[in-house]
């Protein structure tokens, strides 16, 4: 894999850090978070520079780049501590729609997503889950007529109350945990028996819990084939936690630049606390936990690239979150540290990217799963070679 980037994923890094330092300021961004934590104007933005169609092919109004761009933007977006839910409402749609509808969804969906016209939420999470994607209580009921009925709960919807749209995981046949009879419909925000509680989330995020009771959806709701989603979606998945990890690597950065800039100005004793060995030590372990964080992210968006088989890429990504959330736990906790406290405060940045990690862990499976998984694997493989 290339590490250098090429003019164009430059450009690109180039234009969204500056977009996030100008236009997306710290104190923009507190404003954003108390009218709700979503700006239909920086969405709009986002769309009209493309980055809304980064990951999506171009004969559906993408830009024709790939993961490893819409890495390089996730990177700079953690950075600055977005709180639009770029991968939630942007990356993930992108994804499922892509593996899991057929090709006339493709068409009307994509581009609607790509220009900003449409937004999107994956209602997938259940409060039983806990990062499997095969658990799914939700059930859809055919009716004689073709259509379907929707009973069940989803929690922590990212976007729902700002979407148009959510893409609902539900179960058409099986028991839960079975990959098999998992499908996925398109439901109207608004549509009867569907409600929605808004929630604020720890960073200010907006969510929402979702119940559904007894809504009713045409046949034409249904994406791609009824019982087969299982495999789309956990291809979707894995995508989008390889672009939370370079969100969250994204973050790790920003927050040593934070604590260089503090040890620099801060002052104990009459002298600069930067000049105290065991905080340079300090230092210089969050700088390591932040190479091995980027490491895994380039190994995960390796996997993506060589097209690996389902089991291998599931696992390989697996393995990458459980490194990048443990090394993001030591480097935003210590950040915390070296601002004596006072980092965990609403008025230190570097208190936001602390708590947006905490959220990222619970995303998409948190650390304790993704590494049980992990070891599994390497179990297997190890008996395999006995």
């Amino acid at each position: 894999m290339d590490f250098n980037l090429s003019d164009e994923q430059r450009m690109l890094q180039e234009s969204a850090r500056r977009f996030m330092e100008k236009s997306y300021t710290f104190a923009k961004r507190e404003e954003i978070a108390r009218r709700g934590g979503f700006s239909p104007e920086v969405w709009r933005e986002m769309a009209d520079m493309g980055w809304l169609a980064v990951a999506m092919p171009e004969e559906f109004g993408g830009v024709g780049f790939g993961h490893v761009e819409a890495a390089i933007l996730a990177e700079e977006l953690g950075r600055g501590l977005l709180l639009e839910p770029y991968l939630q409402g942007c990356l993930f749609p992108t994804f499922v729609i892509q593996h899991c509808a057929d090709a006339a969804q493709k068409a009307e969906l994509l581009p609607a997503l790509a220009a900003g016209e449409k937004l999107f939420a994956v209602a997938h999470s259940e409060p039983e889950s806990r990062g499997d994607v095969a658990w799914v209580a939700t059930r859809a009921q055919r009716q004689g007529d073709g259509s379907y009925v929707l009973n069940g709960r989803k929690s922590v919807v990212v976007g729902a109350m700002q979407s148009d749209w959510l893409l609902v995981v539900a179960r058409s046949a099986g028991d839960c945990a079975e990959p098999e009879g998992i499908s996925i419909f398109l439901v109207q925000r608004d549509a009867p028996g569907v409600s929605l509680e808004a929630v604020s989330l720890l960073d200010g995020t907006p969510a929402a819990e979702l119940v559904l009771q007894d809504v009713v959806v045409a046949a034409e709701a249904l994406l791609g084939t009824e019982g087969a989603a299982h495999a789309g979606l956990q291809r979707a998945v894995d995508e989008v936690i390889v672009q939370q990890c370079a969100e969250t690597v994204g973050g790790m950065e920003d927050v040593l630049v934070l604590c260089a800039e503090y040890l620099k100005t801060r002052k104990q004793f009459g002298v600069l606390i930067g000049s105290f060995q065991a905080l340079q030590h300090r230092m210089a372990d969050m700088a390591i936990e932040t190479m091995q964080a980027r490491a895994s992210l380039h190994r995960g968006l390796a996997v993506l690239e060589a097209g690996a088989g389902d089991d291998e890429r599931s696992t390989t990504i697996s393995g990458c979150k459980a490194q990048v959330m443990r090394s993001a736990k030591i480097v935003t906790a210590q950040g915390i540290q070296l601002h004596g406290g006072y980092g965990i405060t609403e008025e230190y940045r570097v208190g936001h990217h602390y708590r947006r990690l905490v959220l990222s862990n619970t995303w998409w499976g948190g650390l304790e799963f993704h590494r049980s998984r992990y070891a599994r694997s390497i179990q297997v493989s190890c008996a395999h070679d006995l």
